[in-house]
């Protein structure tokens, strides 16, 4: 059986005279110029964005801020958990998707890897095109999603949680 080894920062020091001042920050090609940016929160700060009514979205900015590479938010909850309105299978189409639950709980159920439930201090990836379904949420849940690129698709799945095709 083969184990990948676990791959490991590497932090690098240097003196400003001695550093290559034309080096990328990384092998990846067409990354955009971004900007400063400081979002602070405000009571105004959380807004249904229309694609999850039953979610309060808070932008941070990062989508300006990136030139369209990164979306950052934090969702609250704005009403409780319906299953007959947010109980749907589906994947998104995105190169990275980060999830950090800042308070609260919810339940998900991933394509291979059964339900799991998240709570306060959890993080998760959810790799591209990854199915899932959420299962369940506290009213407190509030989460940090960090997504690139910033506008991608969702594409609802004829599956219930599980993977088996709906008759």
């Amino acid at each position: 059986m083969f184990v990948e080894a676990k791959k490991q920062r590497e932090f690098k020091v240097y003196n400003e005279r001695d550093y290559n001042a034309d080096k990328k920050a990384s092998d990846y090609p067409d990354w955009p110029s971004q900007s400063f940016h400081v979002s602070h929160l405000t009571g105004e700060s959380f807004k249904t964005d229309g694609f999850r009514p039953w979610a309060l979205s808070r932008d941070l900015g990062m989508i300006e801020a990136t030139g369209g590479m990164v979306d950052a938010h934090v969702n609250r909850r704005g009403r409780a958990y319906s299953a007959e309105e947010i109980q749907h299978r589906h994947f998104h189409n995105i190169h990275y998707q980060m999830v950090y639950v800042l308070e609260g709980w919810m339940r998900s159920e991933f394509e291979g890897k059964g339900e799991i439930t998240m709570k306060k201090g959890s993080c998760w990836l959810q790799p591209p095109r990854i199915k899932h379904t959420v299962m369940d949420f506290s009213n407190d849940l509030e989460l940090l999603e960090i997504i690139i690129p910033a506008n991608y698709d969702t594409v609802m799945v004829n599956e219930p949680p599980g993977g088996h095709p709906k008759a």
